[in-house]
């Protein structure tokens, strides 16, 4: 089944904790944790096509952060051809402009990652998201509400979405409450926990 914005939308409205998939020996616990999206954040490029493939079995959306993923990390177009056209996945997560623009091209989801330490990073964060327009923003760490918001309040149409740093109940609620979408976590404890169960 074919991601769309909206129907991405409506997962992360129902259920904003996505399963960061450092290593893909958490993913039957992903599988069984009542997510609907993973964020593939470890293996290879031979176990990633089977990953997939078994996510979408159980009806979770499949996101690969191409440079974590062993034999994709290159920042080339052809490595985001296969993830779309070999893989299968539902998109990519990528702090490289071009690779969000490749993405589209390719007629799957770009989330842009956007590391945050300072204001600069900050102001130039900002300047990527608005030359690239990706369907969604990833800022890690996640436990920064005042970013957050500032990114929800610019690019109201592009989803924000929380990662690292986030372990317990309170701090996803902070995060929601800040306006992010979704937050992406390591933390099986959150897999699974809906919007109304965080509120």
């Amino acid at each position: 089944m074919e991601v769309t914005l909206i129907r991405l939308l409506y997962r992360l409205a129902d259920k904003p904790v996505i399963a960061a998939l450092r290593d893909l020996s958490q993913l039957e616990a992903a599988l069984v944790s009542g997510v609907d999206i993973c964020f593939f954040m470890g293996g290879s490029i031979i176990e990633m096509k089977d990953a997939v493939a078994r996510a979408r079995s159980e009806n979770i959306s499949s996101f690969i952060h191409i440079d974590l993923v062993k034999g994709l990390s290159r920042s080339d177009k052809e490595a985001v051809d296969f993830v779309a056209g070999y893989i299968g996945a539902d998109g990519i997560i990528t702090p490289k402009a071009h690779l969000i623009q490749e993405a589209k091209r390719n007629g799957i989801f770009a989330i842009l990652h956007v590391f945050i330490i300072d204001s600069l990073a900050v102001r130039n964060a900002m300047r990527m998201v608005e030359s690239v327009q990706p369907d969604a923003i990833e800022i890690m760490p996640g436990l920064i509400p005042k970013t957050i918001a500032g990114f929800a309040d610019a690019f109201q149409q592009i989803p924000v979405i929380a990662s690292g740093l986030v372990e317990t109940p309170s701090e996803a609620k902070q995060c929601l409450d800040a306006g992010a979408m979704g937050i992406s976590t390591s933390q099986r404890g959150l897999w699974g926990l809906t919007y109304d169960q965080l509120s």
